[in-house]
């Protein structure tokens, strides 16, 4: 007797452990299928909004180049710019404006151009020497063309990838655009540089509609070379004053131009669901990203619910066919 209650307790068990694990199984395997779905739907989502945003800040940089490249066509700064450039002395936009005189004094209103978001313009001799600035410190000081600063000739090509630095007196990146002077035989006398704030560049990815607004929120990080081995965002909204150094597999992805997962672990060692891409315009990584908790919240919600659900009536199943096979011994008795 004693025998024929342990095979009927030990087949109950058996039976909740097989409940329990196709439960388990189930869950799984929702849970999994879950997460697969709403990870491709958000990389959708996200790719979409990338791409929104990586067109918007190559026009942006395409306007910036053209509104430069206008200005220096402009007859009357041709005209002041080379008398600056010819001039035995270094002016600055703080002295009174003069014509030309005996004394070598030239009227350099309108040399800058005002309708530009610049933090600093600069004139350059053709040794890259600064010869009139809006920044009067900078005045007399060398300032490589090459290096840091993006050299661009409009008349070969305009397609000419940014460049970033980190600028050790400001505490974060920025970026130098120069164009060449030319007099009218077309010799190039000097350049006319440009200092922007990436910040003017970065925003412009976000003046479009509300329907590219991702819902749960992203973060959108554009990084890039701030030197000769250091990644770091070129603007953050956040924290404006922080540029630490960055490293993931998508930002090593995106800034190589090659193709990877789109679920990896973030610069803060953060499980993510990643859209990224390079962005020639500006030699620059674009990244949005959303981090798996939130985006699979609903599918462990889920997972948890079957699993409950599952112990639960498992549970009770078990309970009512050990008591019912108790009852039968009984009886047998």
């Amino acid at each position: 007797m004693g025998k024929v209650m342990r095979i009927s307790s030990m087949s109950c068990t058996e039976i909740l452990i097989v409940s329990l694990t196709v439960t388990s199984s189930i869950g799984l395997l929702t849970y999994f299928s879950d997460t697969r779905t709403s990870g491709h739907r958000a990389y959708d989502a996200q790719k979409q909004v990338l791409t929104e945003r990586a067109t918007a800040f190559t026009e942006a940089k395409k306007s910036l180049i053209d509104l430069i490249n206008q200005h220096l066509k402009n007859p009357e700064f041709k005209e002041k710019s080379i008398k600056v450039l010819s001039s035995k002395k270094r002016l600055r936009p703080s002295r009174p404006s003069a014509n030309s005189n005996a004394n070598g004094d030239v009227d350099t209103t309108g040399i800058f151009q005002t309708n530009l978001e610049a933090e600093n313009i600069s004139i350059l001799t053709a040794g890259a020497i600064v010869a009139l600035s809006t920044d009067s410190k900078k005045t007399g000081r060398y300032q490589p063309v090459q290096n840091t600063t993006t050299y661009i000739d409009p008349a070969k090509t305009s397609d000419v990838g940014l460049r970033f630095f980190k600028d050790p007196q400001a505490g974060r990146p920025t970026t130098t655009i120069a164009l060449p002077i030319r007099d009218n035989t077309n010799k190039r006398r000097g350049y006319y540089s440009v200092d922007i704030n990436p910040k003017i560049l970065y925003g412009s990815m976000f003046i479009q509609d509300a329907s590219s607004n991702l819902s749960p929120p992203e973060n959108t990080h554009a990084v890039a070379y701030t030197s000769l081995n250091q990644i770091t965002e070129i603007y953050t909204p956040i924290e404006p004053n922080q540029y630490p150094s960055l490293k993931s597999e998508g930002i090593n992805n995106a800034l190589n131009d090659r193709p990877g997962p789109y679920l990896y672990l973030n610069h803060q060692r953060k499980p993510v669901v990643g859209a990224y891409q390079y962005v020639p315009a500006a030699n620059m990584g674009l990244l949005i990203e959303r981090e798996q908790s939130v985006l699979f919240e609903g599918a462990r919600l889920r997972l948890i619910k079957i699993l409950i659900t599952g112990s639960t009536i498992s549970g009770i199943a078990f309970l009512a066919l050990k008591q019912l096979k108790v009852q039968n011994s009984k009886k047998e008795l």
